[in-house]
This record gives C-alpha cells, sequence and structure tokens, in this order.
C-alpha cells in the first residue's frame, strides 16, 4: 500500500515537471520570435534557406585531394606538369639575396654588418632545415594540394625548426562544426586565430576526439585557387582531373582494342552439309565446342591444306582509329588548357608546331610562370618575415631589421635564346645610347649597383698595384 502510494506521487510529480518544461519552451519561443529594438540587434543575418557557405565543402575537399595525389604517382601527364612548374618556378636558379632599404647607393658600415649578419642567421636556418623544408616542396605541395601548412617550433632559441603539416590534420571538431580546421575572429575570416590539429586527421573529427589549438603565430598557411574569405585551398589539377582521368580510360580502350584487332580469327566455310563440315573439323584437328559451334586452335607455323571448295576469311574488328586519335587529342587540349600551358609543353611534343607557332603558344606559358613566381615570392617573403622575427626578438637582430633590410628574389629564367648573340645588340645600343649600361646588366641577371661598386673596388686595388 504504501509502494501505491510513492509511484502516484512520483508520477504526479514528473508530470508537473514535464508541464514546467514545455512552458518554460513555449516563453522561450515566444520571445525569441518577438521584435527587437535596432540598437540590441546583434547583426548576424544568414540568408534565407539556410547557411551559405562559399568553396567546397570539407568532404569534397578530402576526395579531390586524394584524387591528386593518386594522379600524380600514376598520370605522366600530371606528373609532367607538376614536374614542369617545378622546373620554372622553384628551379635551378632560384635564389635570395639580403638588400638595405637605404636610398643611396653607398652603404654605411653598420649597413655591411648588418646585411652579413642577417646572411649568417639565414645560413644557419637553412641548414638546420635541411631535409625538413625546401622552396620546391613548399610550392610542389601548394600546386598539388591547394595550400601547404607550416609549423614552426623552437622559438626560444635560434635558428628555430620548421615543419610541413599536411592539409587533413586540420579538421572541423563537433564543438566547432564550421571552423574547416581554422578558427577566425569574429566577422572577420580572413584572420585566423587558431588552428585545430587532429591527431588521426579527417575531415570532422570524431566526438570522442578533442583537436588540439594551435595559435596562429606558429602557422604559415600558404592557399591558392579560392577567394580571400575562404579558408581552404582548392587544388591547381581540380579543373583537370575529370580530363586526366577520361584520358587515362580512353588510353586503356585503345589499348584494348589493339589487342582485339591484333588477334586473328580464322573463318573457314565449307560448302556441302553440316556432316560434311563436321568431318572436315575432325580432320583439321583437336578443337572445343561451345554452344554448339565449333572452334579449332592452331599454333603458329600451322599450314591448312584445303580443297576448292573450302573459303578461308580472316576477321578483324574495325576500331575506327582515325576518329579516336582526334579525340585524344581533344582530351589533351583540353588539359592543357585547363593547366594554363601550351600543347607541346605538356606532351613534351612539338612536332605539331613549326618554330614560329611555338614561339606563339610558349607566351602565354611564360606569363603565367611570371605570375607564379610573383606569387611565390610574396609567400617566400612572408616565410622569412615570419622566420626572422623570431631572431630579432631574440635579440639577435635590431627592432627595425625590417625597416633596415629587405630581400629581392631571383628566379630562374623563363626564356631560353642565344644571349651572346644578343649580347652584342645590347652593346650597339649602348654605344649609340639608346640602352644604359646598368639595362645591360640586368638583362644579364646581376645587380648594377653591385657590379658598379665591384669594378670601383677593381680598379682600386689595380691603381695600388
Amino acid at each position: 500500500m504504501f509502494q501505491l502510494l510513492r509511484d502516484k506521487f512520483s508520477t504526479a510529480q514528473l508530470k508537473a515537471r514535464y508541464q514546467r518544461l514545455v512552458q518554460e519552451r513555449l516563453l522561450q519561443l515566444t520571445e525569441s520570435t518577438s521584435t527587437m529594438p535596432v540598437s540590441e540587434d546583434p547583426g548576424d543575418w544568414e540568408m534565407v534557406g539556410g547557411k551559405h557557405q562559399s568553396g567546397q565543402d570539407p568532404h569534397t575537399q578530402a576526395m579531390t585531394r586524394e584524387q591528386v595525389r593518386k594522379l600524380i604517382q600514376e598520370n605522366p601527364h600530371a606528373s609532367n606538369i607538376l614536374r614542369t612548374l617545378e622546373c620554372y618556378v622553384t628551379g635551378p636558379g632560384l635564389q635570395f639575396k639580403h638588400e638595405c632599404v637605404c636610398k643611396s647607393s653607398r652603404m654605411s658600415d653598420a649597413d655591411d654588418d648588418l646585411l652579413e649578419a642577417a646572411d649568417s642567421l639565414w645560413e644557419a636556418f637553412l641548414q638546420s632545415a635541411d631535409g625538413h623544408y625546401s622552396s620546391q616542396e613548399h610550392a610542389r605541395r601548394t600546386w598539388r594540394d591547394g595550400e601547404c601548412f607550416i609549423r614552426k617550433f623552437g622559438r626560444e632559441s635560434w635558428p628555430p625548426s620548421v615543419r610541413f603539416v599536411d592539409p587533413e590534420r586540420f579538421a572541423a571538431t563537433p564543438q566547432e562544426p564550421d571552423s574547416q580546421g581554422i578558427v577566425t575572429a569574429p566577422h572577420d575570416v580572413e584572420t585566423p586565430l587558431a588552428y585545430l590539429y587532429s591527431s588521426r586527421g579527417g575531415r570532422v573529427a570524431s566526438a570522442g576526439l578533442r583537436a588540439d589549438r594551435i595559435p596562429a603565430d606558429e602557422i604559415l598557411q600558404t592557399r591558392i585557387g579560392v577567394d580571400s574569405n575562404e579558408k581552404r585551398g582548392r587544388s591547381l589539377f581540380a579543373a583537370i582531373l575529370e580530363p586526366l582521368i577520361a584520358y587515362s580510360k580512353w588510353m586503356e580502350t585503345e589499348l584494348l582494342a589493339r589487342k582485339l584487332q591484333s588477334s586473328i580469327v580464322l573463318w573457314r566455310k565449307v560448302q556441302g552439309s553440316s556432316q560434311t563440315a563436321d568431318a572436315f573439323a575432325e580432320n583439321a584437328g583437336s578443337g572445343t565446342t561451345l554452344n554448339g559451334q565449333r572452334r579449332e586452335r592452331f599454333s603458329p607455323g600451322s599450314i591448312l591444306t584445303t580443297n576448292h571448295a573450302t573459303d578461308i576469311q580472316f576477321l578483324q574488328p574495325n576500331t575506327n582509329f582515325g576518329d579516336a586519335a582526334s579525340l585524344g587529342r581533344m582530351l589533351l587540349l583540353s588539359i592543357a588548357a585547363g593547366a594554363g600551358l601550351p600543347e607541346f609543353m605538356l606532351t613534351s611534343d612539338a612536332s605539331n608546331g613549326n618554330f614560329a607557332s611555338t614561339m606563339v603558344a610558349e607566351g602565354p606559358a611564360v606569363k603565367y610562370f611570371q605570375s607564379q613566381q610573383q606569387f611565390f615570392s610574396k609567400e617566400f617573403s612572408r616565410l622569412w618575415k615570419w622566420i626572422m622575427q623570431d631572431a630579432v626578438e631574440l635579440g639577435l637582430l635590431p627592432i627595425d631589421f625590417f625597416e633596415r633590410v629587405t630581400i629581392k628574389w631571383t628566379f630562374p629564367g623563363l626564356v631560353n635564346r642565344d644571349r651572346p648573340k644578343e649580347r652584342l645588340t645590347d652593346a650597339r645600343l649602348v654605344e649609340s645610347g639608346i640602352l644604359s649600361r646598368a639595362e645591360v646588366a640586368r638583362r644579364d641577371g646581376v645587380d648594377p649597383v653591385v657590379m658598379e661598386s665591384e669594378r670601383e673596388r677593381e680598379r682600386g686595388l689595380e691603381s695600388d698595384s
């Protein structure tokens, strides 16, 4: 009896609690849908129909990244595109030097000492980062994955250590599902505050796994192919991914057709009844029977002897190779257009054009390489400033170091011409007063100011001797 009364009391208590929760939810719903003064409006408006998010979703980005990495390893044209970009942008000839930000042509002894200290510090950093960082890998990861992440360690001593971090390590968490692995400032998606590093990696970290928050000043991100208000980059090969796959499938189909065409099928017609044909087949040798039709096999070098009543035909399938060749070239042209390269650079075959057409075709590619060089010049300068800032904080360089020193990048030459012949023409233009000696020096890839100071030093040594 006492248990029955206690159960009824518990039931009444739960019913009252349920009614109270319903009333509270209704009150909250009513207050949230009521009008709000303009002065209290937070301004977090969203588009009708759901939240708008620019760029690709993390799942599509991860799938594209995996397909591109596989293609670069297996597809010759994708590998050639990446290798060509590396040669012309970060290939042999890539170097930089520290320069003094001074208006006068002569530098003081303090400026010389500062440049020498900067050179030695940067050389120490490159030696410590050997095997862990290179400008070639920096650019290659950016083109391949659409973005490149570099993390810096050991800011308490010089030189700091840097490591590349795979893009899939930065992923959204259940606590911040819309972050894409990068936490930005409120109302400013272009200012990162922290990066969510997941030890397992993936598109979204699992509910039981929390990502580490890495401060933004420890990560350097380079991204391409997207707008400035998008957090993650887009691979350079994303636009040509489907044509590359289609061309690989086309080649596989054509190779199968060639194998089928090379397999000669012998069709022998025997005049007479079916019993006559069976007897002829029995005398011809061993064979196999499939669905009532007898198939005979002949080894290489077999000799067939028949009478005049036997008709022998060799059958081969028609593969229409003439149409297939134009289809394959159309796919190559679409890949070349998506990559921004002429056809002869994609296929390494310039037989389709003469010298004049090749010269015209390489013009857009040269401009494209120049734009890539300018882009990575800024990115490498960001890296340089990011690293040298630690030297300033450690007291190894003065506070006004970045106001007194800058860097100048020298990239590989893009046009291969007969320079000795052009140099003779430049010398005549200098004698005519059309070109200056400084411009000729710049065309040879040297600094005219440095050349002049070295010439003065050499003349001084010759006069002393």
